[in-house]
């Protein structure tokens, strides 16, 4: 229990008022020693002590950390707060009041001198995509799932940063405590790995360098308590496998982690799943429209055949509709007349550090040597869709799982069916000796690593 604490200074109006307030609050708790509290509120005993003398409105941080050890509603108390600190009551220190010539007999505790100074709440999101075209299923799909993981998974250019991002700003207001955002890539070529990704998550969420644990997986338990305590939004992206996310996922009613991946992660239990595939074609044209509104109008056929070419994906259709508008003398039939042959829609569909020509290959190097040969053969058919009991995909489930993972390969609308990804199809004729390019896999193009901070659409 420690020492009682002084009484609260009834006329302090709303300071004594909140503060008395937090000691009702820590009572109902079972009255805690600060010191148990400051293990749990990751503020010194002081500190939170100070928040309940009536001498001053603590910290809006200060006030939820302690109201998170007690046990109470953080939402509640930050409304509390927000009015408190609306009736226009200092947040600062007040200035000391004169000393008497005699000293009383109880004095005044001293202002602490390890309190922790408030850290901004982190605001990583990078800005909200404009004009998403499409995806009203899957937005609500992704809003009436409950507070968890959320697994956002497609093929390469399906547009799977642009829904989550979208999502995630509809969630930010709602998140007090403020957003996580991390680019996680593969470790062996300059992604996170769990420890470093944990430990500057606990710090951007205000945990001292000092107190930051040294294993993982009491970084993963400290992440855990405080997401609970809190309502946080935290967004992955470019997640490559279940073992650099499973630390990070928490079962909390309050917060929420979008992850954005290829593959679906079937490794991870008990997480809400949403896939994405391409555009149905009239979106697709719509996009292109967007863009180019009046070339589309009127040439809606070169606009159709151009979302065709680009797989009605996204990111190609992107990349295709920035290069029209910077060539304003080409009419979309003449580009589309262009696009014929594998190299130069490939070439066409580059611009700046946004390539399908590179993104195309950081998913072909990942498949296995058995998947990448039923590639190269399913490229040399001359039907676009096969069924899956010929000859050529009999007992070649696996390999087909992989390729539709990698976005090389699509379901389609009849059962057992696949289409080979009209990109991945120019992809691999692009590689094709026979074209005097360079042989599949024996100078394999180098995967584009975005510079610091920068996000590819996916």
């Amino acid at each position: 229990m420690g020492r009682p604490e002084k009484p609260v200074d009834a006329s302090g109006g709303a300071v004594a008022d909140f503060a008395g307030r937090l000691r009702r609050l820590r009572t109902e708790a079972g009255s805690p020693t600060y010191r148990d509290m400051a293990k749990a509120a990751m503020y010194s005993a002081s500190v939170l002590s100070s928040a309940a003398n009536g001498h001053r409105l603590p910290t809006l941080q200060v006030a939820l950390a302690y109201v998170a050890a007690c046990g109470g509603d953080r939402e509640e108390w930050r409304r509390r707060w927000l009015a408190a600190a609306g009736s226009g009551v200092p947040v600062t220190p007040p200035r000391p009041a004169p000393q008497s010539r005699e000293p009383e007999s109880v004095a005044t505790p001293p202002e602490p001198r390890d309190a922790v100074p408030a850290l901004p709440k982190p605001f990583q999101l990078p800005p909200r995509p404009q004009g998403l075209v499409g995806r009203a299923e899957e937005l609500a799909r992704l809003a009436a799932a409950p507070a968890g993981p959320v697994v956002i998974n497609g093929p390469i250019g399906v547009g799977k940063s642009e829904l989550a991002l979208h999502h995630a700003h509809d969630l930010a207001p709602d998140m007090v405590d403020g957003q996580l955002y991390a680019v996680v890539g593969p470790v062996p070529q300059g992604g996170y790995d769990v420890s470093s990704l944990l430990g500057a998550f606990l710090t951007a969420l205000g945990v001292p360098a000092e107190r930051i644990p040294t294993t993982v997986d009491q970084r993963a338990g400290l992440y855990r308590s405080l997401l609970v305590q809190r309502r946080v939004l935290v967004l992955l992206e470019d997640v490559y496998c279940e073992r650099q996310v499973r630390p990070l996922l928490v079962d909390s009613p309050t917060s929420t982690t979008l992850v954005v991946s290829r593959s679906s992660l079937l490794g991870l239990r008990d997480v809400q799943r949403v896939r994405l595939e391409p555009l149905p074609r009239a979106d697709s044209v719509a996009l292109i429209a967007r863009g180019l509104p009046e070339r589309a109008q009127a040439d809606p056929a070169s606009a159709d055949r151009l979302a065709g070419l680009c797989g009605d994906l996204p990111l190609a259709l992107d990349i295709a509709t920035r290069k029209l508008l910077a060539r304003p003398e080409l009419s979309l039939r003449a580009a589309v007349g262009r696009l014929d042959r594998p190299e130069a829609l490939l070439d066409w569909l580059s611009v700046g550090d946004l390539s399908m020509r590179e993104i195309l290959n950081s998913a072909h190097v990942q498949l296995g040597d058995p998947a990448s040969d039923l590639l190269d053969r399913l490229a040399h058919l001359p039907e676009p869709e096969l069924r899956g009991d010929e000859s050529i995909l009999a007992g070649a489930d696996q390999l087909i799982d992989e390729l539709v993972e990698a976005g090389m390969l699509r379901t389609t609308e009849r059962f057992g069916a696949y289409r080979l990804d009209p990109l991945a199809r120019a992809f691999v004729a692009d590689r094709d000796p026979a074209h005097n390019l360079l042989p599949r896999r024996s100078v394999p193009f180098p995967r584009m690593r975005p510079r610091a901070g920068a996000r590819q659409l996916t």
